[in-house]
C-alpha cells in the first residue's frame, strides 16, 4: 500500500536547527565560487507526513481525511496537476469560517500535499504560498513543523537559483543571485535560526558584488551606458553593499555619463562628416541634456571639464561649418550653446566668440534687407517687429559676454534701421 500523508503529533521547539525531512537540501560547506562549484540541489527526500488519525465516530469534518490520503496517493503516482486541482478546490470551499482543531490539522495537511505537488511541477513560489497557508491554519503545536517545511523549500529553491547563476551570462546571474537572496529571506522569515539558509544567503551576497561589476563592464564594452547606470544605482542603493565597493561603483557610475556623452559627440562628428547637420545637432543636444541631469557629486570636476570640452568642440565645429556655408541664422544656435559651456578655456571661448560675431553680422545684413523690403511694401509694423526681434537677439548675446566693441557693426546696422523706420534706438 502507498504511504499516506502524516501530520506530526509533536514538535520539539527547543531544537535550534531542526531536521526537516521535507523538500530540503542537506547542509554542505558553501563553495568558494558559485560559477565553479555550486551543485544542483539534491532531490527532495520522501515526504515528511504521517497518516492523519481518523476522526472519532460521529464527527463531521469539512475536509475528509480520506481526501488527504487520496491526494497524497495521487502525488506518489506523480499525478501532480490532479493533486493541485482537487486539493485547492476542497480548500477553497472552507471559506473564512473558523476551523476546529481537527479541521485545522486536516486543512494544513492538505495544503502540504498541494505544496509537494506544486514543487514537483516546478512552481516553487506556489509551493511556498501553499505551505504558508498551511502554517496559517495549522494548530499551534504543529506550526513549527510547517515553518521548517517553508525553510527547507526556501533552501532548495535558493540553491537551485545559485546553481543557475553559475551557468548564466553575467546579466542573468544578477537576477538569479537576487532570486536566491529573496528565497533565503523568505526561509529565514519562517526559521530565523536556520544555519543552512544563513550560509546560502552569505554565499549569494558574496557573489553578488563581483557579478555586478562584471556585468557593468560588459555593458560598457557594448556602450549600453543607461543599463550600466541602472545596475550601478541598484547596487549602490542596496543597504548591504560593502563599504569597499562604494567608491569603485561610484567611479564606474560617473564613467557611464562621460562615456555616453563621448558616444553622442562621436555620433555628432560622424553626422557632420556625412553632411547630416540636423542629426549632429540633435546628438549634441542630447549630450548636453544628459550633462545637465548629472549630479555634481556623480561627475568629478576634471571629468566634467573634459565633457564640456567635447561639447564645445562639437558645437563650435558645427557653427563654423554653417557659417562658412553662409547659413548665418543656423550657425547662431550651436555657437551660443558652445559659448554657454562653463568649463572652457579662454582661448577656445575667444574662437567661439569670433565665430558668433561673424554669424550675427551675417544675420543682421540678411534681416536688414528683408526689413527694408517689408517697409517699402508698406508693412511698417512687420518691419518694426522684425527689427525688435533682431535687437532682442543682439541683447541676448551681450548677456553672454559679447562686448559692444565686438558687436559694433551689428549695432550700427540696427541704428540705421531705426532711423529709417522712425523708431527709437534703445541699444
Amino acid at each position: 500500500m502507498a504511504q499516506t500523508p502524516p501530520v506530526p503529533e509533536t514538535v520539539e521547539p527547543e531544537v535550534a536547527a531542526p531536521e526537516v525531512s521535507g523538500p530540503a537540501v542537506k547542509p554542505e560547506p558553501p563553495p568558494e565560487s558559485v560559477a565553479a562549484t555550486v551543485a544542483a540541489p539534491e532531490p527532495p527526500p520522501a515526504t515528511p507526513f504521517e497518516p492523519p488519525r481518523r476522526p472519532a465516530p460521529g464527527t463531521t469534518l469539512r475536509i475528509d481525511p480520506l481526501l488527504v490520503e487520496r491526494c497524497f496517493s495521487l502525488y506518489q503516482d506523480r499525478q501532480h496537476d490532479e493533486v493541485v486541482s482537487t486539493g485547492e478546490e476542497a480548500l477553497g470551499r472552507l471559506g473564512d469560517a473558523p476551523l476546529s482543531t481537527r479541521e485545522a490539522r486536516e486543512a494544513a495537511a492538505l495544503w502540504s500535499v498541494v505544496a509537494l505537488a506544486k514543487q514537483a511541477l516546478g512552481d516553487d513560489i506556489g509551493a511556498s504560498m501553499a505551505l504558508e497557508s498551511a502554517l496559517r491554519v495549522a494548530p499551534a503545536d504543529e506550526r513549527m513543523t510547517y515553518r521548517q517545511h517553508i525553510a527547507a523549500l526556501a533552501q532548495s529553491a535558493a540553491r537551485t537559483a545559485l546553481a543557475r547563476a553559475g551557468n548564466q551570462d553575467t546579466d542573468d546571474r544578477i537576477a538569479e543571485l537576487r532570486g536566491a537572496l529573496a528565497w533565503t529571506e523568505r526561509g529565514l522569515g519562517a526559521v530565523p535560526s536556520d544555519e543552512r539558509l544563513s550560509e546560502t544567503r552569505a554565499l549569494a551576497r558574496a557573489e553578488l558584488w563581483p557579478t555586478y561589476e562584471q556585468s557593468v563592464h560588459k555593458l560598457l564594452q557594448r556602450q549600453e551606458f543607461r543599463e550600466a547606470r541602472r545596475l550601478l544605482r541598484e547596487a549602490l542603493d542596496d543597504p548591504e553593499i560593502p563599504a569597499a565597493r562604494v567608491a569603485p561603483f561610484e567611479e564606474l557610475l560617473s564613467g557611464t555619463f562621460g562615456g555616453e556623452i563621448g558616444q553622442l559627440t562621436a555620433q555628432a562628428i560622424r553626422s557632420m562628416q556625412e553632411a547630416r547637420e540636423s542629426e549632429a545637432l540633435a546628438s549634441l543636444r542630447r549630450a548636453e541634456e544628459l550633462l545637465e541631469t548629472i549630479p555634481d557629486e556623480a561627475l568629478p570636476p576634471k571629468r566634467r571639464e573634459e565633457v564640456d570640452q567635447r561639447l564645445w568642440w562639437g558645437y563650435t565645429r558645427l557653427g563654423v561649418r554653417r557659417l562658412e556655408a553662409g547659413d548665418y541664422e543656423d550657425a547662431v544656435d550651436p555657437l551660443v550653446r558652445a559659448l554657454k559651456l562653463p568649463d572652457v578655456s579662454p582661448d577656445r571661448q575667444s574662437e567661439t566668440r569670433a565665430a558668433l560675431v561673424r554669424a550675427l553680422e551675417g544675420v543682421a545684413d540678411l534681416r536688414a534687407l528683408s526689413i527694408r523690403q517689408l517697409n517699402d511694401a508698406g508693412d511698417r509694423d512687420g518691419a518694426v517687429l522684425r527689427t525688435e526681434t533682431l535687437r532682442e537677439l543682439l541683447q541676448s548675446c551681450t548677456e553672454l559676454g559679447l562686448s559692444a566693441e565686438e558687436l559694433s557693426a551689428v549695432f550700427a546696422q540696427i541704428r540705421r534701421l531705426c532711423e529709417e523706420l522712425g523708431i527709437e534706438d534703445h541699444a
